[in-house]
Formats: C-alpha cells, sequence, structure tokens
C-alpha cells in the first residue's frame, strides 16, 4: 500500500506543478544624463607660412613672428602669411569670433592706428581669414570682432586661420609692432 501511495504522489507531482502560479517580482531602472553643451580649442600648429614663423606657448595659444617685417633698404612692409590650424570640437551650435587687440600691427608705444609720422607708418592692418564647419570668412583687421562664423549645429575639426600681412605702400617707423588675436568660441544661446 504504502508503494502505490509514494506512486501515486510521484504521478501527480507533476499534474500540481503544471496547476501552480508562479509569483515573480519586477522591477524597473530608469537611466538619465545631461550632456553639457561646450567648446574646446586645442594646441594650434602652422600649416604653412611664409616670412612668418609659429610657436605653441600654451595649450591654447602661441607667437606667431614676421620674420623680416620690412625691407632694410626702404622700410617698405614685405608680405607675410601663416596658415594655423585649431583642433576644436563643440558639440551644440556656436560662434566662432575672431578679434583683435589693436586692429592691426601697431608699433609698440603708439596709440593703434596713430597716423604716419613724416610719411611713415606706425599702423599696418592686415587680412584674417578663417575657415570652420563649411564656411569661410574674410576681413580687414580692425580692433574688436573682425569676423564671426555661425554654426547651427555641433562640429569637431580644425578651424583654419590665415594672418596676411600685406607688402608694399609707405615705408614703417622703426620699432616693435605686435598685435593679439583672439579666437573665441561660444556655444550659443
Amino acid at each position: 500500500m504504502m508503494k502505490w501511495a509514494i506512486l501515486a504522489a510521484a504521478l501527480l507531482a507533476p499534474a500540481l506543478a503544471f496547476g501552480q502560479t508562479v509569483n515573480t517580482g519586477q522591477g524597473r531602472l530608469d537611466l538619465s544624463g545631461q550632456a553639457p553643451s561646450g567648446c574646446l580649442i586645442s594646441t594650434p600648429t602652422a600649416a604653412a607660412g611664409a616670412n612668418s614663423t609659429f610657436q605653441p606657448s600654451g595649450a591654447q595659444s602661441g607667437q606667431v613672428t614676421i620674420t623680416q617685417m620690412v625691407d632694410p633698404n626702404t622700410a617698405v612692409p614685405v608680405a607675410s602669411t601663416i596658415n594655423l590650424a585649431l583642433p576644436v570640437i563643440c558639440n551644440a551650435a556656436h560662434n566662432v569670433t575672431v578679434s583683435t587687440t589693436n586692429g592691426g600691427l601697431a608699433r609698440v608705444g603708439a596709440a593703434a592706428g596713430a597716423p604716419p609720422i613724416g610719411g611713415f607708418r606706425q599702423f599696418l592692418p592686415y587680412q584674417v581669414t578663417a575657415s570652420w564647419a563649411g564656411q569661410t570668412a574674410n576681413a580687414t583687421s580692425q580692433a574688436g570682432p573682425t569676423l564671426t562664423i555661425n554654426s547651427s549645429d555641433g562640429a569637431a575639426g580644425q578651424i583654419s586661420l590665415t594672418i596676411a600681412v600685406p607688402g608694399g605702400g609707405d615705408p614703417m617707423v622703426a620699432g616693435a609692432y605686435n598685435d593679439q588675436v583672439v579666437i573665441q568660441l561660444q556655444v550659443a544661446s
């Protein structure tokens, strides 16, 4: 009899298992994050140049030196160009603005745009060209914002910045000349 009871229990056990409802737990995990908008310029490099050199002086800066600013016999400006490549990444719509401090090469100690002295210039404007995200802008240097490129999307690559100092014209007053070019990337609002 015991055998029959064990045999009956063994035969009924699978049938009972199919009739049971298994309770399962369920949970949910939501993931979220925020990628802030931003732009970054890395160390620039010289892509090409004529009568000029470039030396990086930091992670986001450098010094352009004109090898021979004027003809030694006439003091007339000698043409020079430099083409810089600036690695950039912007993950949102943004603006690239190129500004200059003096608006051109100004003689140290003279006011920017100072008038000539006895037929000798103290100020030498130059051409600025920037190419970025499929757009190119060109302008003559001027104090403050010189040119702007607006990009409606994010972009990554290299800004090509060319500075071309013209040759010829009236001679220059002897002395050191300088200007500061600032490239600013700003997320569009």
